[in-house]
């Protein structure tokens, strides 16, 4: 492992940031705070969209920009857009057409609201993750203008499927990553997780090579390719954590603060 200087990271939030009650332990609010003590700047990346993201960003202090939809939208602590792509209404009607011929549904994203199609248990839960409800009025005109992001839901089988189409028929429109195995987040070419770090190092005034990121579901691994230090939670599964750096504990173990505190703080204290 190297021993260049962190000096951002950039962290997944669901699975990494937060354990699987949606909580932020003390031990990870001690870390983050540590991080900002050492001057280490330290920003969330997730495919939350911005309402979802700025509340956690509160508890640990935060008033960094961040990165929502994957990165396809970059705001910040004054919710001020600094990048932003978004897909047009043909590109999301052909992903809907796929959809459609799967049984799944499209949910529609844009920097403040979520429309879904159809009030389902995927629905009942993202409400619960994110913090605030779908919106159902108006699904079909919300199709007609561009949206910040797009995400393909339903059973896990079907999602794969839908992923292999999308990008064997739009791949040079889209860019499209599972966060869950239920879920595929479509936003514009080139706007993911792995724009994320460069993007992110910019702004912060740094280089890839001295971000560290640390994350835990297959959408993530475009920004271990990325980043200087790339650390996995102990819970991922197999081919995200071999394309990690190193490894830490699981979310609900504490990994997040102890991957933080072995890896980042400890290295260079």
């Amino acid at each position: 492992m190297s021993d260049i200087a962190i000096t951002l990271v950039i962290s997944d939030i669901d699975g990494t940031l937060i354990t699987s009650n949606h909580e932020v332990t003390e031990a990870t609010r001690r870390a983050a705070y540590e991080l900002r003590m050492r001057g280490i700047h330290l920003t969330l990346a997730s495919s939350r969209p911005p309402r979802s993201i700025r509340p956690l960003a509160e508890i640990l202090g935060l008033d960094s920009p961040f990165a929502s939809f994957n990165g396809g939208l970059i705001i910040n602590a004054a919710g001020e857009t600094m990048a932003e792509s978004r897909l047009p209404p043909n590109v999301t009607a052909r992903i809907k057409a796929v959809a459609d011929e799967l049984g799944l549904d499209v949910w529609l994203y844009d920097e403040r609201d979520w429309w879904a199609s159809l009030h389902t248990p995927f629905v009942d839960r993202e409400e619960h993750t994110s913090g605030f409800s779908a919106v159902f009025d108006d699904y079909a005109a919300q199709l007609s203008r561009p949206l910040n992001k797009l995400t393909v839901v339903g059973k896990p089988e079907n999602v794969a499927i839908a992923e292999t189409r999308i990008l064997g028929e739009l791949g040079e429109e889209v860019s499209a990553s599972r966060s869950k195995p239920r879920f595929l987040d479509v936003t514009s070419y080139g706007w993911h997780k792995g724009a994320v770090v460069k993007r992110m190092a910019e702004v912060f005034g740094t280089t890839p090579e001295n971000v560290a990121v640390i994350g835990d579901g297959p959408n993530d691994v475009v920004m271990f390719e990325q980043a200087g230090l790339s650390i996995a939670l102990g819970q991922a599964v197999d081919a995200v954590r071999e394309c990690a750096s190193v490894i830490t504990s699981s979310n609900d173990d504490e990994g997040w603060a102890k991957g933080i505190t072995k890896y980042v703080l400890q290295r260079h204290g």
